[in-house]
């Protein structure tokens, strides 16, 4: 009985020192101050061929569809990837064709961002990172579109809580192909990382993203999506804006200087 209740006490006196710890290691953290933020968000912007590639329907939305929007609005052309239909996510307004139904909402939410092109690729949900059809889809988009960025889910470190195989397998899949290009490569930014160093202010924008959100109905985004907003406000404190979206750079931008 002693030597148990000594054994329980060691397990707890291991959680205390090791939660701290994992707090350090996982929790989200600038690695930029909030000027080099931003001027990392005005390089980004400075692009005029965007490719963007998701998972799923409504993650270009939830994650950057902002950043998409001001890509947009400066002139850029702006393509995106989606790699399945999400077949197997919440289906909420009980849609008899899920896959249809989450084809067709991202298609309207692509008309309200303003993507020039949206190449569904309908690889198996929660399997896409599997064989190689996504990585030829990419290589594909890359040759016929000839982009100057990719934007993607950033694969070594993904920000908590939300965890997905096919987001992390998508930002592995995107990266590997992006080193196979060598020197003469697009630029590189992930979303979704715990280790951001640039912001793209999107205060001005945050509604079109919110109207984008919420035409993805079967998803149970259509009462305005405030979840956004409480999201992109706490980037945007960061860097002293009402709204931001969060990237980390792969590379140093060709040419330039980072600021960091």
């Amino acid at each position: 009985m002693v030597t148990a209740r000594k054994s329980c006490l060691g397990c707890g006196l291991v959680l205390v020192l090791l939660i701290p710890l994992l707090w350090i290691r996982y929790r989200t953290a600038w690695t930029a101050t909030p000027e080099v933020a931003l001027a990392n968000g005005r390089q980004l912007l400075s692009h005029k061929r965007v490719l963007a590639i998701a998972a799923h329907p409504d993650d270009l939305e939830w994650y950057v569809a902002g950043t998409l929007r001001r890509f947009v609005e400066s002139g850029a052309e702006v393509e995106v990837i989606v790699a399945s239909f999400g077949e197997l996510g919440p289906n909420r307004n009980g849609s008899p064709d899920l896959a249809s139904a989450r084809k067709r909402e991202q298609t309207a939410a692509g008309e309200i961002i303003g993507y020039r092109k949206i190449r569904f690729l309908g690889l198996p949900d929660r399997d896409v990172s599997e064989g190689d059809a996504l990585a030829e889809g990419v290589k594909d988009a890359i040759e016929e579109f000839r982009p100057d960025v990719l934007l993607t889910f950033d694969p070594d470190f993904p920000s908590l809580p939300y965890l997905h195989e096919d987001h992390q397998g998508t930002g592995r899949v995107v990266k590997r192909v992006w080193e196979s290009l060598g020197g003469d490569r697009p630029n590189l930014w992930f979303w979704q990382s715990r280790r951001p160093d640039t912001a793209v202010d999107t205060s001005d924008v945050i509604e079109t993203k919110v109207k984008a959100l919420s035409a993805h109905e079967s998803q149970g985004l259509g009462q305005g999506a405030t979840r956004a907003r409480g999201f992109n406000s706490r980037t945007g404190e960061y860097v002293g804006a009402a709204f931001a979206e969060s990237f980390r750079m792969a590379a140093p931008v060709k040419g330039e200087s980072s600021g960091q």
